[in-house]
C-alpha cells in the first residue's frame, strides 16, 4: 500500500525529522522565533552560584519564556542601526582589527547597547535571561555541558573573531557565542561604590544542602580556607558618591579561564566601553 502525505504533512515531518537531528531543544522549539532569534520556553531553571559575584544559587529560577538573538550583534547590525538612526558609530568603526562587518560589535556603552536593541524592536536580556539561555534549564555549568574545553570557545587572541566561528559554543537552546569571542552586556544596573557594583544592602545567602556541598568542595579544594568569593562583602558605604554601573556575562578573547562558567558575572561603569564587550538584544516571548 502506498501512503500518499499532503504537502502541509510532508513539510511538518520534514520539520519534526530536522529538530531530531538538531537535539531535544529544537524539537521542543521548532519553529516559532523571530527572524535571528531562538525562543526560550518558561519554566524553572537552576542559575547562580555559591560566589557573591554572582546571581544566589545554585537554586531553581523561575522565568517567563523570552526570545534570544542566536548570535551577539555584529558590525555589520550596528552599522545599519547607526546609519538610519544618525547614533554615533562604534568606538571601534575604523580599527581593521575589530571592524570586521561579521565580528561581533564592540566599543558601545550600555546606553548604545540598549538603542540598539530599541531600534530593533528588543531589549538588552536580563542577567537571569542570559544565564538560562546559556545553562539550559538543569544549570549545566558551560553552554555545552560541564566539562570545561577551552577549544570549543574564542578565549585567546588579539581580537574577536566572526559570530560564525566555533560552532560548538552552542547551548541547550542553540544561542551561539555564549562561553567565548565577547562578552556581554545585560539589562541589570546598579550603583557602584568604592569600585564595587552591586546592590547596596547584602543580600543574605542562607545556604541550600547544593550550596553548602560546593562550599565544602570549593574550600577543601582551596587548601581548606573558605574561598574569598565566597565570603560575604561589607556593606557599602551610602556616604561614597556612586556611579552607574551594569552586569556582563560571558567569556572574551581577552579574558580569564574562570570568567568562562556561564554563572559567573562581571560589571563596568555604563559610561565605559572595551574591545571585548559587546552584546545581543532580547524580546518578551
Amino acid at each position: 500500500m502506498v501512503i500518499r502525505l499532503s504537502r502541509k504533512t510532508l513539510a511538518l515531518a520534514m520539520a519534526c525529522a530536522c529538530a531530531a537531528s538538531l537535539g531535544w531543544a529544537a524539537q521542543v522549539f521548532w519553529p516559532s522565533a523571530p527572524r535571528g532569534m531562538v525562543a526560550v520556553p518558561a519554566g524553572p531553571a537552576v542559575l547562580g552560584y555559591v560566589y557573591h559575584t554572582g546571581l544566589y544559587g545554585p537554586m531553581p529560577y523561575e522565568v517567563a519564556a523570552f526570545h534570544i538573538d542566536r548570535f551577539e550583534v555584529t558590525n555589520a547590525d550596528y552599522a545599519e542601526f547607526a546609519s538610519a538612526t544618525g547614533h554615533e558609530s562604534a568606538a571601534f568603526a575604523d580599527d581593521p582589527e575589530f571592524n570586521q562587518p561579521d565580528q561581533p560589535v564592540t566599543g558601545v556603552l550600555h546606553g548604545d547597547a540598549r538603542a540598539y536593541c530599541a531600534w530593533a524592536g528588543k531589549r538588552l536580556p536580563t542577567e537571569i535571561e542570559w544565564e538560562k539561555a546559556a545553562r539550559g534549564p538543569d544549570g549545566q555549568k558551560y553552554p555545552w555541558g560541564n566539562a570545561p574545553d577551552p577549544s570549543r570557545a574564542h578565549l585567546a587572541g588579539k581580537a574577536p573573531v566572526s559570530v560564525n566561528s566555533y560552532p560548538d559554543d552552542i547551548s541547550p537552546y542553540g544561542v551561539r557565542g555564549l562561553a567565548g569571542n565577547v562578552s556581554e552586556w545585560v539589562a541589570d544596573t546598579r550603583t557602584a561604590r568604592a569600585g564595587v557594583c552591586r546592590d547596596n544592602a547584602v543580600l543574605d545567602r542562607k545556604a541550600t544542602p547544593e550550596m553548602r556541598a560546593l562550599i565544602a568542595e570549593l574550600t577543601a579544594a582551596n587548601g581548606g580556607v573558605l574561598p574569598e568569593l565566597c565570603i560575604p562583602p561589607d556593606e557599602a558605604d551610602q556616604s561614597i558618591p556612586g556611579e552607574p554601573c551594569a552586569y556582563i556575562k560571558g567569556n572574551s578573547w581577552n579574558g580569564r579561564a574562570h570568567m568562562t562558567v556561564a554563572s559567573n558575572r562581571m560589571w563596568d561603569y555604563t559610561d565605559t566601553y572595551a574591545e571585548f564587550t559587546g552584546f545581543r538584544c532580547a524580546k518578551d516571548g
